[in-house]
């Protein structure tokens, strides 16, 4: 598999522990805002490894992404959020019932 081209930033340098393992606490404290449930795992020809962060989706939520038009309509919604595009509702139950 070709990867694209990325530039990496040395964090630092990780020891094997006495069973092999390598822990990623310490890269994770420097990379603010990170969640992660696990990691694809690649090996370059010339040894290097690249360990890409992936977040998790729950069956109950992973119909949004399996939805092209929900998708795009959650984030039409977001971005109207982030703009400011926006109306205070009063009354959510007339709201709703006007719909």
């Amino acid at each position: 598999m070709k990867l694209d081209h990325e530039r990496f930033a040395r964090v630092g340098i990780t020891r094997l522990d006495a069973k092999n393992r390598v822990t990623l606490g310490g890269v994770f404290k420097k990379s603010k805002g990170i969640t992660v449930d696990a990691f694809e795992t690649f090996i370059g020809e010339s040894g290097d490894i690249l360990l890409r962060p992936k977040m998790l989706v729950s069956i109950k939520e992973s119909w949004i992404h399996q939805n092209p038009e929900a998708m795009k309509s959650l984030q039409r919604g977001i971005k109207n959020v982030s703009e400011k595009r926006v109306v205070k509702v009063k009354n959510v139950d007339k709201f709703l019932n006007d719909l």
